[in-house]
């Protein structure tokens, strides 16, 4: 079945409508990464991971419904801020990611050389409420507290040229440079937006995976290098995603297991401002780095041996820090055309 090797991110972030503003809640709220934004989806990969791959092409479609109550620190506790007496977000995502890859013969590298391309539909809703520790930071509150609401339409488009390697008869690899360039609906005055903002990501990924006569299992990891927001001035720290999954034929056609993930933002942010608002924002932008773990269920249904393959699956992040923490549901339908 098909592997894909990213996707958007579904992480809940926001985008104010002054780098002041940003910076504020940026700092209150201790996000990193533009407030947790990163233009991956962890846990989007899951048996197109441990799947037998041969030349032609491949549909994706991945539904996904993600919800987010908790924010985390810097020391993984619940946010805290000296501008607010109590700062909470709710947060939630549903939308689909719809993906074309190809798979072709000619070879290069030793590898079956293809591309991948993938378009996101989807919601975000996002219910933002800050009470005010004192008079002065009164006005952010309210600003925090009007960004409140849901934005509906596309995301970035992705595309990438794959690479495809068979190791023996139970090994497989894959390499894909993804680039991701800001198409999608996106407006600075907005908090919530279905684009990432006006920046671009380059995302090299490696997945590696085993397919035995038990078990299959296989891993991927993410790189992630953005440009800065021409829309906000602000900079997202480079990125690490680990997605992982072990499976098992219990029948014929089903599999069940265990998936999980991990992020890790390997360099602080940055924004470019006036002196006096880069000075709200610098401390905790270049010290405080967004992370996160996941793990879960998952089941895939494989047609006959190879019709169509449809998985479903719940992931429930623990450990975050500079984040939202949240669970995610998913049903992904796979089939070669």
């Amino acid at each position: 079945m098909q592997r894909k090797s990213q996707s958007f991110s579904i992480r809940q972030a926001a985008v104010k409508t002054s780098v002041f503003a940003l910076s504020m809640v940026a700092c209150a709220a201790s996000m990193a990464a533009e407030n947790g934004l990163q233009r991956y989806s962890p846990g989007v990969g899951g048996s197109d991971m441990t799947s037998p791959v041969v030349p032609g092409w491949y549909w994706q479609t991945a539904a996904i419904y993600y919800k987010a109550d908790k924010s985390k620190g810097n020391d993984g506790k619940p946010s805290k801020s000296a501008a607010f007496s109590s700062l909470s977000a709710d947060v939630s995502t549903v939308a689909t990611l719809n993906r074309l890859t190809f798979v072709g013969t000619d070879r290069i590298l030793g590898a079956n050389l293809g591309f991948t391309v993938m378009q996101l539909l989807g919601q975000r809703k996002g219910t933002f409420q800050a009470t005010a520790a004192a008079s002065p930071y009164t006005a952010l509150a309210n600003k925090v507290n009007s960004q409140s609401g849901s934005s509906t339409g596309i995301g970035d488009l992705e595309f990438g040229p794959l690479l495809h390697w068979e190791i023996g008869d139970n090994q497989s690899a894959n390499f894909v440079p993804t680039v991701i360039v800001p198409t999608g609906d996106y407006d600075a005055s907005r908090r919530l937006n279905m684009g990432y903002g006006n920046f671009y990501t380059f995302r090299p990924s490696a997945q590696y995976a085993f397919i035995g006569d038990g078990w299959d299992v296989g891993a991927r990891g993410v790189l992630s290098f953005n440009t800065r927001n021409k829309g906000t001035g602000y900079y997202s720290g480079n990125m690490v995603n680990i997605d992982w999954q072990a499976m098992k034929f219990v029948s014929e056609d089903v599999r069940v297991g265990l998936q999980g993930y991990l992020v890790r933002q390997l360099n602080g942010d940055s924004c470019k401002a006036a002196e006096a608002e880069v000075a709200a924002c610098a401390a905790p932008l270049t010290s405080n780095k967004t992370s996160v773990n996941a793990v879960g269920p998952s089941v895939a249904w494989l047609k006959n041996g190879g019709e169509f393959l449809l998985e479903g699956k719940f992931l429930k992040e623990f450990g975050a820090k500079n984040r939202t923490e949240g669970e995610a549901f998913w049903l992904t339908l796979s089939k070669p055309l």
